[in-house]
Parts: C-alpha cells; structure tokens; sequence
C-alpha cells in the first residue's frame, strides 16, 4: 500500500490528512485550505440564482489571484 504523503512537502502523513503537522504548524496549509473553501463555493452552485453566481465567479477570481502569486 502506497504511503499518504503531505501536498506542500511530501513527508509521509497519517491517512486522511493533506498536510504534515510541520507545514500545519508553519502555515503553509492555510493558502490551500482558502483554495478548498473557494472551490467548494463553486461547486455550490445548484440553482440559476444571481447571487450563487456572483458568489462562485469571486471565488474563482481569489483561486487565480492566489495562484498568480504563487508563481
């Protein structure tokens, strides 16, 4: 069985987490803990509303803005 590794440093991790407790503590989970909130607002969008819209295209725009700054 393949061994879970952390996203951001690849050291090896208890199943079901993303991150290792060392980037947890550093901070470095939090950017892409904001993406998940983002593109979980995105996924939301169930009904043709205006608002759910304008919603879900923000969040789209802060996931680029982030991922323009990481570069």
């Amino acid at each position: 069985m393949k061994a879970e590794r952390c996203v951001i440093c690849g050291e090896i991790i208890p199943e079901g987490l993303q991150v290792c407790k060392n980037c947890m503590e550093d901070g470095a989970g939090k950017d892409e803990a904001e993406e998940l909130r983002d593109i979980a607002d995105v996924l939301s969008i169930t009904a043709n509303t205006d608002s759910n819209i304008k919603r879900s295209m923000e969040a789209i725009l802060r996931i680029a803005d982030r991922l323009e700054r990481k570069k």
